[in-house]
């Protein structure tokens, strides 16, 4: 039972947040209302290490009555861009100085990340309230706003208590007492420290490594990189009888609402990296089937040329045995890959010409070895000049061995970058190990190709709060066990 009235819940993952324009996400909530979420990144060139922090009133307004007077504490918080608007969200609490109006409050340390992500230059508030035990609706005293780099070159080193050291705290535009600052260290890690005297040198030489600084995968996803997911099933006859039960294509009967393997996998994996996906549109197709007498090494599954979520994917991949498919031979992964790369660059290309970025990642389900791997490198290395990852599931308990070479390519020796993971299904019964392998080199395979051709994150997306889709409201059951 919790201690508290529950007003509702929402459990969000971050790739279902990243996948989203901005990086913004919103649900309902189950009893009304709705939360929005925002993910953003801790910065990589920002100031990391703590500073150690007190500050004292002085003179504050007594906002209490009777001849009583005011118990203050303080709240710093740090402004946030939203689909709102601009908030001011709450990142530190003081202790409460009873009957005092002129508090020192404890001091404490602050971690710089998560106080300011870093930037010493954002805007920060700090209000003092008079502390209400009896109702908790604290009352607002004053406030002021700085930045963290304004706490430290305020920071009253002769110990002086005087209103001309510190900050004015107001009240609807009057002054309503001061705020003065006893500490505001700053103590940077090694490396943090070692680039600012970098940029303290303003050397030529330093200007440019600045300028050159490779970003993360977050950056080019909050700048609106739109990551496109599309899938390759393998129909090849190595998969043996779909009739048989217990080979990997095979459909259990109704009632039995089992999965066989591929659709397993399909609904594993495809779920993990579905959540980057922003429009949720995938194409979906086959290889190693015959029609007509002939072997098609890539084509279409289902009726449209994409299809609409997860559950798109597993209707089209169940449709082709409605189809007169026949499987056959050999397992040939080139044709798909081929294809994939072409439509990662038709994706790319349109992308640009509304100032945005795409990436593609391929899903390949499959159950056999690859018959020309030579040919398969050859396509691979092709393939690494389009903006293009994929990732190869291995289905079922057969030996894989003979895929191995997927994941031991070297751009020094081989030339081209590495844009291939295989991953053997069977060997993961844990969601986050299997989510953490999946995912393991794709975002540095992503920043790889724009980095390395000169293309930097575009400015972050600015989302309004009509752009950001509101989800459903979790169901309790879910959320209740999550808590």
């Amino acid at each position: 039972k919790l201690p508290y009235k529950l007003m509702g819940t929402a459990l969000f993952e971050v790739g279902e947040v990243l996948g989203q324009r901005g990086n913004h996400a919103s649900k309902k909530l189950q009893n009304g209302g709705q939360v929005f979420v925002h993910i953003e990144r801790c910065r990589s060139d920002g100031a990391h290490g703590s500073m150690d922090f007190q500050l004292r009133g002085l003179k504050l307004a007594n906002v209490q009555k009777f001849g009583r007077k005011s118990s203050p504490f303080f709240e710093l918080y740090r402004k946030v861009e939203s689909p709102t608007g601009a908030v001011w969200k709450s990142v530190y609490r003081s202790n409460v100085v009873r009957s005092d109006l002129s508090p020192q409050w404890k001091p404490t340390r602050l971690s710089l990340e998560q106080v300011c992500n870093g930037d010493l230059d954002r805007s920060m508030k700090v209000i003092v309230y008079d502390h209400r035990r009896a109702t908790g609706n604290h009352r607002i005293i004053g406030e002021f706003e700085t930045t963290m780099q304004g706490f430290s070159e305020s920071k009253n080193n002769r110990g002086d208590i005087y209103e001309e050291y510190g900050f004015t705290l107001t009240k609807n535009g009057s002054p309503v007492g001061h705020v003065l600052v006893l500490q505001a260290n700053v103590m940077l890690s090694e490396a943090s420290q070692a680039r600012l005297t970098q940029m303290q040198t303003k050397s030529q030489r330093d200007a440019h490594v600045a300028a050159a600084r490779r970003p993360d995968f977050v950056d080019y996803l909050s700048g609106g990189c739109e990551i496109s997911l599309a899938v390759a099933i393998d129909f090849t006859a190595s998969n043996g009888n779909p009739r048989k039960e217990g080979t990997p294509h095979y459909f259990h009967p109704p009632p039995s609402k089992e999965f066989n393997d591929y659709q397993k996998a399909m609904y594993a994996v495809g779920s993990i990296l579905a959540k980057y996906d922003s429009d949720q549109l995938f194409p979906v197709w086959g290889f190693g089937a015959k029609y007509n007498n002939v072997v098609r090494h890539c084509f279409q599954c289902g009726d449209e040329a994409e299809v609409q979520g997860v559950e798109g994917m597993m209707d089209a991949y169940k449709g082709v045995f409605n189809s007169t498919l026949r499987m056959s031979f050999p397992t040939v992964f080139t044709e798909v890959i081929r294809t994939s790369a072409d439509y990662a660059e038709v994706s790319q290309a349109d992308a640009e010409e509304e100032g945005k970025l795409s990436y593609t990642i391929l899903m390949i389900l499959t159950a056999g070895n690859v018959e020309d791997v030579q040919a398969t490198k050859d396509e691979l290395i092709a393939a690494s000049d389009t903006p293009l990852s994929i990732v190869i599931v291995g289905i079922g308990d057969r030996d894989f061995t003979a895929m191995e070479f997927l994941d031991d390519h070297n751009p020094k020796k081989d030339g081209g970058r590495d844009i291939t993971k295989f991953v053997k299904f069977s060997d993961f019964r844990s969601y986050n190990k299997l989510t953490e392998a999946v995912l393991d080199e794709i975002p540095d395979q992503l920043v790889d190709y724009f980095f390395e051709r000169g293309i930097m994150p575009p400015k972050q997306v600015q989302v309004e709060q009509s752009d950001v889709k509101v989800l459903e409201a979790d169901d309790d059951e879910r959320t209740m066990n999550f808590l």
